[in-house]
């Protein structure tokens, strides 16, 4: 496929401001024609205020953004014809059939939405457009949502944390359609998701950024997630009795403390499961809780911090990656 330069996006030196609040600190990175990029980061990060920057719902106050070949500043309405913005928070009349939906967000974007019949096809939704809103599934919702942001055919898609809301059969079902979406047409896509499966199989670049709005690190997906010498953590609240000190050194598993919770570190199922076992012959004494869960997001963002030497007080602060 041959792709233009009217995907490609430079980003330097941006700054964002909400009133005293400088949220975005000198921003910067260069994504080729056609190439996808995820953006990861605590809460407090930027990393929304980011992406609704790129999707011109922000502007920069300092910097600039270059959108295929206009200014997002000078140009931003010829940069906005480039990209769609796809969101979970964006909600429907329940009232409303499918069709009336369609035709409003038509009339809005100055676009025809029969455009994408063959589109409505394969997604199913040709079916539901006498049907109110109010009867669709979640997973109907998002394709809908997907729908309206296709109708005129961007270049750039702006995905904004959009399976949030979804079971893992329907989120499956969504990733699967943008990565064929994508093999046939060529989009750039930017993305914030927390699961690094979904950002593996999307994105060919990833964007790490400090708790306070910097950049952290830029590269390519792949090789930062390879970093990352385990694919599974246990989380472990032991009783307040109990020192955890002691605790995590008599399990002798690879290990973080953070307070009064521990984490331990596996790399294959093998290790899980004897992590587990040890856990479950101490839990009536010495255990309130544990978890299992595989590779995050969150994980990868911590590694890094350690790889990079990150100071402490900045590893400490309170995470939330949701």
């Amino acid at each position: 496929m041959t792709l233009t330069s009217d995907r490609k996006i430079i980003v330097k030196d941006v700054h964002k401001y909400f009133g005293k609040k400088h949220v975005l600190k000198g921003i910067d990175f260069h994504l080729p024609d056609g190439e996808n990029l995820a953006i990861i980061g605590p809460n407090g990060s930027g990393k929304t205020t980011l992406l609704r920057t790129l999707a011109s719902i922000y502007l920069p106050d300092k910097g600039s953004i270059q959108i295929g070949p206009y200014d997002l500043v000078t140009q931003t309405r010829q940069a906005r014809r480039l990209l769609s913005y796809v969101s979970p928070n964006l909600s429907f009349h329940k009232k409303l059939t499918l069709r009336e939906t369609l035709d409003y967000f038509s009339d809005l974007q100055g676009v025809e939405w029969r455009n994408q019949q063959e589109l409505m096809d394969d997604i199913d939704l040709t079916r539901m457009l006498d049907s109110p809103i109010e009867g669709f599934s979640e997973g109907q919702k998002a394709m809908t949502r997907f729908l309206i942001a296709l109708m005129k055919n961007p270049k750039i898609l702006v995905l904004d944390e959009i399976t949030a809301t979804l079971d893992v059969k329907k989120k499956e079902s969504i990733i699967q359609y943008i990565y064929e979406l994508d093999e046939q047409r060529g989009l750039t896509i930017l993305l914030i998701d927390h699961d690094p499966s979904v950002v593996d199989r999307l994105c060919e670049k990833l964007l790490l950024l400090t708790h306070d709005g910097k950049v952290m690190k830029y590269g390519n997906t792949s090789e930062i997630i390879k970093q990352i010498p385990y694919a599974f953590d246990v989380k472990v609240i032991p009783h307040p009795s109990v020192d955890i000190q002691s605790f995590v050194q008599e399990l002798g598993f690879s290990h973080r403390i953070m307070g009064q919770m521990c984490q331990f570190y596996a790399k294959t199922k093998n290790e899980v499961d004897e992590i587990t076992t040890e856990l479950l012959n101490r839990q009536e004494e010495e255990i309130l809780e544990f978890s299992v869960s595989g590779l995050s997001m969150e994980d990868v963002y911590w590694h890094w911090l350690l790889l990079l030497g990150i100071p402490i007080e900045d590893r400490t602060k309170r995470l939330d990656f949701r």
